[in-house]
C-alpha cells in the first residue's frame, strides 16, 4: 500500500475517535489549594502601666496630714539613695513679691519661704524634692503646677550649690481656699521616706 493512502487512512481514524468522544484526554490540571487567612495576630506585650515608669506622680495626695514638723524647724531627710538634705519651712507667705508672672484669673498666689542645706550627695534641690500646699478643700496644690507661670523673688527654681536661705516656692490657690499644710516631700524617698508636714496657723 502506498503511504500516502496509508497516512490519510491513520488520520481519518484518529479523526473518527476524536468525534466519537474515544480519544482519552490529559486530565486538567488542580487548581491550588486555597490556604485558611491567618488571623491577625496578638500582642504579646501589654502596654506600659505609667505607675511602672520610674517617674514620680506629681500633685498625688497626701493621705497623712499628721504635722511632722513647724515652721522654723530643721528636718533632715534622706532619701535614701544616697541624698540628704537639711529643711527648714520659715513660714508661709501670702501675695509674694514677683519678678515676673502673676496669679491667673481666680486664684491667688501663696509662697513656701524655705532654708535648705546639703547633708550629702550630688543632685540639686529641686531634683530631689517636691513642694505642696494643702488647701482647705483637701487638694495638694504643686508648685511645679506654677513653676512656668509665676516667678517670685528669691524663687527656689533658681538656688544652686550646697546651701540657701530665704528661697520661695510660689503657689496658686483658688480664691476661698485657704491653705491649711505645707508638705515637703522627697521624690525619690516617698512613700518609704515620710512627708515632712506642717500644719498653717
Amino acid at each position: 500500500m502506498a503511504r500516502r493512502p496509508l497516512a490519510a487512512l491513520l488520520v481519518a481514524g484518529v479523526g473518527a475517535l476524536t468525534l466519537s468522544g474515544c480519544l482519552i484526554l490529559p486530565p486538567p490540571i488542580p487548581e491550588a489549594p486555597v490556604l485558611p487567612t491567618a488571623a491577625p495576630l496578638e500582642p504579646t506585650v501589654e502596654p506600659l502601666d505609667p505607675s511602672e515608669s520610674g517617674e514620680a506622680d506629681p500633685g498625688q495626695p497626701v493621705d497623712d496630714l499628721a504635722p511632722t514638723a513647724g515652721f522654723g524647724e530643721p528636718v533632715t531627710i534622706d532619701d535614701g539613695a544616697g541624698d540628704a538634705w537639711t529643711v527648714t519651712v520659715t513660714q508661709l507667705e501670702p501675695d509674694p513679691p514677683l519678678q515676673g508672672g502673676g496669679a491667673e484669673p481666680g486664684t491667688r498666689i501663696v509662697a513656701v519661704v524655705l532654708d535648705a542645706q546639703r547633708v550629702e550627695g550630688d543632685f540639686a534641690f529641686l531634683d530631689l524634692f517636691e513642694i505642696f500646699v494643702v488647701g482647705s478643700d483637701g487638694v495638694a496644690y504643686d508648685y511645679f503646677d506654677t513653676i512656668t507661670e509665676i516667678t517670685p523673688e528669691n524663687d527656689v527654681y533658681l538656688e544652686e550649690g550646697d546651701s540657701f536661705t530665704g528661697a520661695r516656692a510660689a503657689v496658686q490657690l483658688p480664691e476661698g481656699v485657704d491653705p491649711t499644710h505645707v508638705v515637703v516631700r522627697s521624690y525619690y524617698g516617698s512613700p518609704e521616706v515620710a512627708d515632712t508636714v506642717i500644719a498653717v496657723q
